[in-house]
């Protein structure tokens, strides 16, 4: 979940396609959940990748966030290109219990049905980020941070999915939980702003991260349940930021929030996002992070935390 905390190192002065990159190990971090370089809920102004101005560096992911009834698995890959651009694509799946789907029916049908089947949400995200000002690494002598600005365009997959009963049949044909909790669209883009700054051997010799991201969206859950509702279709502002301390050149420990905006309401409302986490990267070409990470509610589960693991390759 962190990325270029120790200072780049360039080694090569002529284009190149970089083998993992020519910066030291621990540089390139991991990838979010989103498929976005920086922390695990958040994107970082920093590119992704191990890559110099004079490299492409490639990466890819796969992460599991267990919550009780609720899973969410995901993976992607990404590209940087010349520490300018980054480009990534991911894929979400949240897999629901069937004993929620089945209390979700219970309540809209006032008991007339009680049994449903598990179900599954599937969600596309591709993004895009490009560094336009400062560098939060090398201009110490200054508290101006790196800054960069992105989009991610999200496609929900299962927005129009019906639920089926044991039997077979489906009660409400064309509609999938995000419609059936109020989402109004099943796509929409995000846009994010990020300032990110490095202190090194701040403080007692270790080096400090922080982050503050301002996003533009009307994503319920992510996304997870669509986008907007009948009564609430604008986007808002939401802020998210992350605080890192690199305690050894191989370890990591942070925290991190994500605000979000409360459309659905009823079974679906939203609470700000909270984890706590340790990254290790034992070579140049992996990184591992878990994580406690803490949703707040989700439908018909108040308290939604559990364990997170990611894994991130870079070559």
């Amino acid at each position: 979940m962190i990325r270029h905390l120790l200072l780049p190192l360039f080694l090569a002065s002529s284009p190149v396609l970089a083998d993992s990159g020519s910066r030291l190990i621990a540089s390139g971090g991991i990838t979010g959940f989103e498929g976005t370089a920086g922390g695990g809920i958040t994107p970082w102004a920093f590119i992704g990748g191990y890559a110099s101005k004079e490299e492409v560096s490639y990466s890819a992911n796969i992460q599991y966030l267990s919550l009780s009834d609720y899973s969410l698995t995901t993976a992607g890959a990404s590209v940087s290109l010349f520490d300018r651009i980054e480009l990534s694509v991911q894929r979400q799946r949240l897999d629901i219990a069937s004993g929620l789907t089945s209390n979700v029916f219970a309540l809209l049908t006032e008991g007339a049905i009680t049994n449903a089947n598990s179900t599954t949400i599937e969600q596309d995200i591709i993004g895009a980020k490009v560094k336009v000002l400062g560098d939060g690494v090398f201009t110490q002598n200054s508290w101006i941070p790196q800054v960069s600005i992105g989009a991610q365009y999200k496609k929900n997959r299962d927005y129009d999915s019906a639920l089926s009963l044991p039997d077979g049949t489906t009660p409400l044909p064309g509609v999938g939980v995000p419609m059936l909790l109020g989402a109004k669209d099943d796509s929409g883009t995000d846009v994010y702003l990020s300032a990110t700054k490095l202190w090194l051997g701040t403080p007692s010799g270790y080096n400090l991260l922080a982050n503050l991201t301002a996003r533009y969206t009307k994503a319920n859950v992510f996304g997870l349940l669509g986008f907007g509702s009948e009564n609430n279709d604008s986007a808002k502002l939401e802020w998210e930021g992350s605080l890192a301390v690199l305690i050894s050149p191989t370890t990591a420990i942070g925290t991190e929030f994500r605000t979000q905006t409360n459309r659905l309401g009823g079974l679906a409302e939203e609470d700000t996002v909270v984890d706590a986490f340790i990254a290790y990267f034992p070579n140049k070409s992996i990184s591992i992070t878990a994580a406690y990470v803490d949703l707040g509610n989700l439908p018909l589960q108040e308290s939604s935390s559990g364990f997170y693991l990611t894994v991130n390759s870079t070559f």
